[in-house]
């Protein structure tokens, strides 16, 4: 048996146990259904339970109460896997989901979400309460809701919990998802907390890890719900109930809890805070809310006011509770108001209204700071969040109070968790580097767990002491500063391995070593490595006066000065190494030398991208350094071009001032170790080389010839022009300079009132001779001590050489050496002692990194060699045999190198030197070609030389004759004589005609394709380098000058006697002893006092602020800034334009609205006035006889109006009269008291209701009651009907003007017969008949997904077409339904649209007689279709359907779609079987579906056709065609009623479409 997965040993499902166990029914006798929800039939154990007849009854026996503990049984978990979401259209929406008891443990659904499920640590908690139905939201309300809960989810990586369904909040949930959310499901994080016994189609979701499609299409017949498509993760809670909601409510309590007690980040202490969001809801959210805010710890409550109901109620109660300031005793007859006043300060209430309210994302990370009480942790949890904004407005505010260490440990967070805006908060709010910059905190950093994980810092620390370190092992400050040296190469030394710093070190580690109770930090683990173990400089132990002035004493031997002059420097090089680039890029900005880091870090990630690379790691990591090292060369150009446009030689001073805190290199060196080209090429670059090329001498035009002159004739040195002291301010001076004291000298001549100091002899002891001395001595000094006299100087000396070299060589060699050979071997001995010289003077410490930088120099290997075969031609040319021959070979091999070395000489030339860089370039990158090039040379000699010479014997000669001919075929010389050797006299060896074949072959490959492949990428890398050939040259400029720069002046073999003055100088200043620091400041460079040094930094620090205000402006007006402005302002413009709409909407209807109000005081006024008319034209001598009857009349109404219409106006308090009247003065009010003093009987019966009504009754009061009654009851259709009936036939203008509404046309359906009465057809009536309409309701209560209705109330109608004082239902066809089927009618499209529902009606009607005719007698039940008619609305000249309107429960029983309830009585029975009937009787062509209506009256039924055999619309725009049909034949359930009609096993046959 194979192994159950995690998720089915861990999570369960519940199941009802059965009828057996659970024993309490509905009411219901004909269908008994237990507690859990279901039908008896659909219990898990029915076959194996009791009987039916053993049931108890539900009013029989000892009912025992459900309860899931007791009723419902345990078993694995059958349904998880993923969801696959088939309603998202351009989204891939995918969601986890899992079936789980309603017990289950907290603990386990949290390990199947973070392990199981990849979700990453919450951060914050968002759990999403409010009204499960739909509801409208308002659209800032809606808008605010949705950007704010998405925003502040995504920016502090929170878990937003719903219920997860399609409907309520959730669904608005969903659409803020869709809106602003992310397409990665890793990071959506919206969890639904769904319960599974209402999920629509949950037995879809059954399966084992599976891929389930999912439609989340509600069935409007169930009260079932829909997953919502665009969560992540769904857990169904299953309690064992089917269609009942609220059993997840204890679950997903019980999981907010458990995530509350996790951690918000392996750092902190703090738990994960949670906030309840509240939109909408019902009276539960308020005691929901009431236990949120009372809890321990208690949960924030933000609500969201104006989304309605429980929303507003609480928004409305915080409000009055904040306003009353007597506390809870106002309350005190409220004990729910009282609970609710002592836990206020924990709901915050949001109003989108409110123009001073925040942005919703911080209004809701605000409330949740609220469950928090220290600074400290609110502070630590906006950390958490990386939200520095908040921690700025509401956390380190004025006036907070914080414990001593709480800053410095939350900054060592916020570098340890990479938070670059909390970082510089922190800053910004006092936090010195000085205060906390600490070697304990520094190796903590280093040694963090956070940020990247491939231990790359540990491999360099194994690289470099090439060893292999243990895991665990703890890097140390001087491990570190190892490694920076290994980065950067040469001659470069790190702060953390210089003596002072390691005696400092040591003594730290002594004494933490002699504490016994040394604690642990609060991060490392007790089994962390004991190799570096940490420091305490902040959080010391109590101690006893005496202990603790000994600590304070060993504390001032240790020098508890900060060890870290350059804080931000250390705090930058470790982000570097830790690859941190956004922090990097922060801590560049702060602190000196800006230029100077930025080129250190350019070398870091250089390096370490050349050491991925070499390890074989990972490429994408590579491509990302050398990203970072770029980025930060340009930083360094950009600021150097800031620098330079501000002030040159201030700029030039940056390039070459002395970096304390960098092994005291320049950033010149820097940028050219970093191989920074465009740095190097910079104009300030090359001014500065320029200055340092021609040093003292002022020389424009014709230099080299001046130069030659002067060196040839020194007389004409007087001649030159020189530069002054302050021409030369910015430029540094070389060893040579300060040895002899006369320029910007030594540090110790530097210091005085921070400018440079000239040593020169007192006055008193200077003489005109000495002055003049000292003048031509410096003009002569600084003449050939100048770079570029240096170059003309030894390039005169090489070419005599050459010339001398080449002599010897080309003449006979003697036994003893000429002086020609004297003077060259005299040339080459001195060179190679200035060669050695090099190596000894090199900047590297170690012998071995002096070699290796030295060799590093492509010329400097061909000097060796050529000095090396020179020394052992010299050797064997002493010999007189043999050797001498030897000997002089070499020489004249050797001179090969001395003339290529030339080249060397010509790079200086700006033109010859970007060539000579071409050359380079394509020599270095031609070696794979050429290697490809020799192995098919190689394979067609070796084959060619074994075919012609089988008998060849060994020799060197077999070698050279294999790649001989093959090697000069390449550059054409294919010996076309030799390539047939049987041709002639000659005798063929065998094979010998294979020859041919393989030339052809190998001259096609080796010529054709071969050459011109390397042909092709010398031309590629020509005009690749011809564009950039200038930049190079430009850099390696800096190598050429340097290197004449550090030449003696005098060239070889002159040269030795500069090399016994350097001698005796390096004898005396080693006598005088040079300290660490002298010996490094020796270089060019530029000294400055602390004078000069601080105006320099304050001008770099302006140039950088420049730069970054000048960025800052670019970005603001970027194209990029300026689209996301404009589309900000227009998202908020089309709100306010969505808000004007909507108000002029509603003073449209309001206009409307009046404006028929008006009419009908225009209709009644009219009517008062026909009245008043038809009174004033009676006969003056009937006047006593009417005032006679008109007492009778005002008797027999007072009468009436008392007995009829005062006791409706007591049953309904909202129908008032117009004024406030007592039963027995309202017919008063209403009629004139006359006094009678006779009246006739006989007339008192004829005229009594045309005065009464038309002149005393309001029918506007009338109106009104109808309305509020809206069915056809009281006494107001009995006056209608009888009343205006016999008002007609004797007074018909009255009649017609009492007659309140519109006019309106009906045309109904006639049945004609055609054979006989059995046969007829049905044609519409040639003409309309009138009548008139009264509106009684317009809300939308009774619309439709097709239709709108409206009831109305007839109150006249042309012969009987209507019911007078009956109301109807009006239905007008949807607007977008109207739209769509324009395609297809173009005109009249209504009409055609209400003609077919008719029809379709009709032909239900005609079905359901003849179903009514054919059914057993054990069926008794007999429905029938209301009659509909086509109506013709003249104000508006709609066309509209009319029919009766029923009252009573109404209820669908199935829909167009196939779907259908579960039948419960005899009637339900009888409707679903006579759609099955119809499908049965019409021979599988019609379907009547869509049933519904009151008890047996039914409308608006859908008649389904398939739709091949239907060209046009038939049938109204409800029929769905053959699928409705498939989806009837699958889902139907054949009941009695079927058996009974026989049709029971025919729904069972396959689903065949008619054929054409």
């Amino acid at each position: 048996q194979s192994r159950r997965s995690w998720i089915e040993d861990t999570f369960c499902k519940r199941e009802c146990a059965g009828i057996g166990i659970c024993l309490s029914f509905a009411s219901i006798p004909l269908t008994p259904r237990c507690c859990c929800g279901r039908l008896v039939g659909e219990h898990t154990l029915l076959e194996t339970g009791p009987s039916m007849s053993s049931w108890p009854g539900p009013g029989t026996g000892q009912q025992e109460e459900w309860s899931v503990e007791c009723h419902t049984q345990t078993s694995a978990t059958d349904a998880y896997g993923t969801i696959d979401f088939q309603d998202s259209a351009g989204r891939n929406c995918h969601a986890k989901y899992v079936r789980v008891a309603v017990d289950a443990k907290a603990e386990a659904l949290l390990q199947l979400m973070r392990s199981e499920w990849q979700m990453e640590r919450p951060k914050l908690l968002l759990t999403v309460h409010g009204g499960t139905e739909n509801f409208p939201l308002p659209l800032k309300v809606r808008q605010a809701f949705s950007k704010g809960l998405i925003t502040a989810a995504q920016s502090t990586g929170a878990w937003i919990l719903t219920d997860g369904i399609n409907t309520g909040v959730s669904r608005y949930v969903g659409e803020a998802v869709k809106k602003y959310g992310t397409h990665d499901l890793r990071k959506r994080n919206a969890v639904g907390v769904t319960p599974w016994g209402v999920i629509d189609n949950h037995s879809d979701l059954i399966g084992r890890d599976v891929l389930r499609p999912y439609q989340p299409l509600g069935n409007p017949l169930s009260k079932r719900v829909c997953l919502n498509g665009l969560h992540s993760h769904f857990l169904l809670v299953d309690d064992g109930t089917l269609g009942k909601h609220g059993c997840q409510l204890g679950l997903r309590r019980k999981l907010e809890r458990h995530i509350q007690l996790q951690k918000i980040h392996p750092r902190l202490n703090q738990g994960v805070p949670v906030v309840c969001v509240v939109v909408e809801g019902g009276p539960d959210i308020v005691s929901m809310v009431l236990e949120y805010v009372s809890s321990v710890p208690p949960m924030p409550v933000f609500v969201f006011e104006g989304s309605g109901r429980a929303a507003d109620l609480l928004a409305f109660l915080h409000k009055q509770t904040a306003i009353d300031r007597c506390g809870a005793l106002t309350w005190e007859n409220h004990p729910i108001l009282a609970h609710f006043y002592l836990y206020k300060t924990q709901i915050t209430i949001f109003d989108s209204e409110s123009e001073d309210q925040q942005e919703a994302d911080c209004a809701i990370l605000t409330a949740t700071l609220k469950g928090t009480t220290s600074p400290g942790e609110q502070l630590s949890t906006a950390l958490a969040w990386d939200r520095a904004d908040i921690a700025k407005k509401h956390i380190l505010v004025y006036g907070q109070h914080w414990q001593v260490g709480s800053l410095e440990q939350a900054m060592l967070d916020a570098l340890v968790m990479d938070r670059v805006g909390f970082v510089k908060l922190l800053i910004d709010n006092g936090m010195t580097m000085n205060r906390f910059l600490t070697v304990s905190r520094l190796e903590e950093l280093y040694n963090t767990q956070q940020g990247p994980t491939d231990n790359f810092l540990h491999l360099l620390v194994e690289d470099v002491k090439q060893t292999h370190i243990p895991k665990g092992y703890r890097v140390s400050l001087i491990d570190v500063g190892q490694v920076i040296e290994y980065l950067i190469g040469g001659a470069y030394r790190s702060t953390y391995t210089r003596k002072h710093f390691r005696a400092h070190y040591n003594l730290l580690y002594a004494h933490c070593k002699r504490r016994a109770d040394c604690t642990l930090h609060p991060h490392q683990s007790p089994n962390s490595s004991p190799s570096r173990p940490p420091f305490f400089r902040t959080a010391q132990p109590y101690k006893p006066l005496r202990d603790l002035k000994v600590a304070q004493q060993q504390s001032s031997e240790l020098g508890d000065s900060p060890l870290f002059v350059y804080n931000f420097n250390d705090l930058f090089v470790w982000a570097v190494l830790q690859r941190r680039q956004q922090m990097a890029l922060f801590l560049w900005q702060h602190g000196e030398e800006a230029m100077a880091r930025a080129t250190v870090a350019c070398k870091l990630y250089r390096a370490m991208a050349y050491e991925f690379q070499q390890s074989n790691m990972d490429d994408t990591t590579a491509e990302q350094l050398k990203t970072y090292s770029m980025d930060f060369g340009q930083l360094a150009v950009d600021v150097l071009d800031r620098a330079f446009r501000q002030n040159e030689r201030m700029a030039m001073k940056l390039l070459t001032s002395e970096m304390e805190a960098w092994s005291h290199f320049t950033c010149l060196q820097m940028a050219v170790s970093s191989r920074l080209r465009p740095f190097v090429s910079h104009s300030c670059t090359q001014m500065l080389l320029t200055d340092l090329w021609t040093g003292r001498l002022n020389m424009r035009k014709n230099s080299w010839f001046k130069i030659i002159l002067s060196i040839l004739m020194p007389p004409a040195i007087l001649l030159l022009e020189f530069k002054s002291q302050a021409e030369m301010s910015h430029v540094p001076q070389s060893q040579e300079a300060l040895q002899f004291g006369w320029d910007t000298g030594r540090p110790e001549a530097a210091q005085e009132g921070g400018h440079t100091v000239v040593k020169v002899p007192k006055s008193d002891t200077i003489t005109p001779v000495i002055t003049q001395c000292y003048f031509w001595t410096r003009r002569l000094y600084d003449f050939y001590t100048a770079p570029v006299v240096k170059f003309w100087f030894h390039t005169m000396s090489y070419l005599a050489f050459l010339m001398l070299f080449s002599y010897t060589v080309l003449v006979k060699m003697e036994d003893r050496p000429s002086t020609q050979e004297w003077l060259v071997i005299a040339y080459i001995i001195s060179t190679a002692v200035e060669k050695t010289r090099e190596v000894f003077m090199s900047v590297p410490r170690k012998p071995s990194q002096k070699l290796k930088v030295w060799f590093g120099e492509y010329w400097n290997v061909t000097d060796f060699l050529a000095i090396v075969l020179f020394l052992v031609g010299l050797g064997l040319r002493w010999d007189s045999g043999s050797y001498r021959t030897a000997g002089r070979i070499t020489y004249c091999l050797d001179i090969i190198f001395w003339y290529v070395r030339v080249l060397d000489l010509l790079a200086v030339n700006q033109h010859a030197g970007a060539y000579l860089t071409m050359i380079t370039k394509m020599t270095s990158n031609m070696f794979y070609i050429v290697v490809m090039m020799a192995i098919v040379l190689l394979s067609f000699g070796v084959s060619r030389k074994a075919i012609l010479s089988p008998d060849e014997a060994l020799s060197w000669s077999l070698l050279r004759d294999v790649v001989n001919q093959p090697y000069w075929m390449m550059f054409g010389e294919v010996y076309a004589g030799e390539i047939d050797t049987c041709a002639g006299d000659t005798p063929c060896v065998p094979g010998a005609f294979l020859t041919p074949f393989l030339q052809a072959v190998y001259l096609f490959f080796q010529y054709i394709i071969m050459v011109n492949i390397l042909i092709a990428f010398f031309n590629n890398i020509y005009f690749d380098m011809k564009s950039i050939s200038n930049k190079l040259w430009k850099y390696n400029r800096y190598r050429y000058i340097m290197t004449y720069q550090e030449k003696p002046w005098l060239p070889p073999p002159l040269i030795i006697l500069s090399h016994m003055t350097l001698c005796v100088t390096a004898i005396y200043r080693k006598h005088r002893g040079l300290s660490e620091q002298e010996r490094d400041s020796c270089g060019l460079k530029l000294y400055l006092g602390q004078e000069d040094l601080k105006r320099l930094h304050e001008f770099e620090e302006r140039c950088l602020m420049s730069y970054f205000h000048e960025k800052n402006q670019d970005v603001l007006c970027s194209q990029i800034n300026r689209v996301r402005a404009t589309a900000e302002r227009a998202e908020e413009m089309g709100v306010v334009m969505g808000e004007v709409s909507d108000r002029v909407h509603f003073i449209q209807d309001t206009l409307q609205v009046l404006d028929s109000q008006l009419g009908q005081l225009q209709d009644l006024s009219a009517l008062a006035v026909d009245t008043l008319t038809l009174l004033s034209a009676s006969d003056s001598l009937q006047q006593e006889e009417l005032n006679y009857m008109a007492c009778f009349c005002l008797v027999m109404l007072r009468y009436i109006v008392l007995r009829c219409v005062v006791p409706f106006v007591n049953l309904h308090p909202n129908l008032t009269p117009p004024s406030s009247l007592t039963n027995s003065d309202f017919a008063d009010s209403y009629f004139i008291e006359i006094k009678c003093t006779s009246y006739d009987s006989d007339m008192w019966m004829s005229h009594l209701l045309v005065f009464s009504i038309s002149r005393m009754i309001s029918l506007v009061f009338l109106k009104n009651v109808a309305m509020l009654v809206e069915i056809d009851c009281f006494c107001f259709g009995c006056i209608q009907k009888h009343a205006i009936a016999s008002l007609i036939p004797i007074f018909p203008v009255v009649s017609w003007s009492l007659a309140v509404g519109e006019e309106v046309s009906v045309y109904s359906l006639e049945e004609v017969e055609v054979a006989g009465p059995e046969s007829s057809i049905s044609s519409w009536s040639s003409q309309g008949l009138s009548a008139v309409l009264q509106p009684l309701s317009s809300e939308g209560c009774l619309d439709g997904g097709l239709r709108r209705a409206t009831l109305v109330l007839c109150t006249w109608a042309e012969r009987d077409v209507l019911r007078v004082g009956c109301v109807y239902v009006v239905k007008a066809i949807q607007p977008d339904v109207v739209r769509t089927w324009q395609r297809v009618f173009h005109s009249d499209t209504p009409l055609q649209l209400c003609l077919r529902e008719i029809q379709q009606q009709r032909a239900a009607q005609k079905l359901m007689h003849v179903f009514n005719q054919v059914k057993p007698e054990n069926m008794p039940h007999s429905p029938r279709f209301l009659d509909m008619s086509l109506l013709h609305w003249h104000s508006d000249g709609q066309w509209l359907t009319i029919e009766r309107n029923m009252t009573g429960d109404f209820r669908k029983y199935n829909n167009n779609t196939g779907e259908e309830i579960a039948p419960c009585c005899g009637m339900e029975e009888t409707l679903l079987a006579f759609s099955h009937w119809t499908y049965q009787y019409s021979c599988r062509e019609l379907l009547v579906l869509d049933l519904q209506g009151v008890g047996s009256e039914l409308t608006d039924p859908s008649v389904i056709r398939a739709e091949d055999k239907s060209d046009d619309m038939v049938f109204g725009p409800s029929n769905l065609g053959d699928a409705a049909i498939h989806s009837f034949v699958i889902k139907h359930t054949c009941n009695s009623c079927c058996e009974n009609l026989g049709l029971a096993g025919e729904r069972k046959d396959p689903f065949r479409p008619p054929l054409l």
